[in-house]
């Protein structure tokens, strides 16, 4: 497992990554947990969720490898 600490620009480049490589966004699984204690599933919702603020971090499961990536 994997932890990633970044800014709200940094986690939106790392969505919008996942999202480019078509393989690897039918593969993964994407859930956020929101700043007020919300899980919000999807890949455009945490990315639509992201945009607005509310996202303070999210996880992205792989077959190659499991990710948590810090918002701050």
């Amino acid at each position: 497992m994997n932890r990633y600490f970044t800014d709200r620009q940094g986690a939106i480049r790392r969505v919008v990554a996942i999202k480019r490589d078509v393989v690897e966004a039918c593969r993964a699984t994407v859930v956020g947990m929101r700043k007020e204690g919300g899980e919000v599933h999807g890949l455009e919702q945490v990315l639509l969720q992201l945009r607005m603020g509310r996202i303070a971090y999210f996880t992205c499961r792989s077959p190659i490898a499991h990710d948590i990536v810090f918002v701050s």
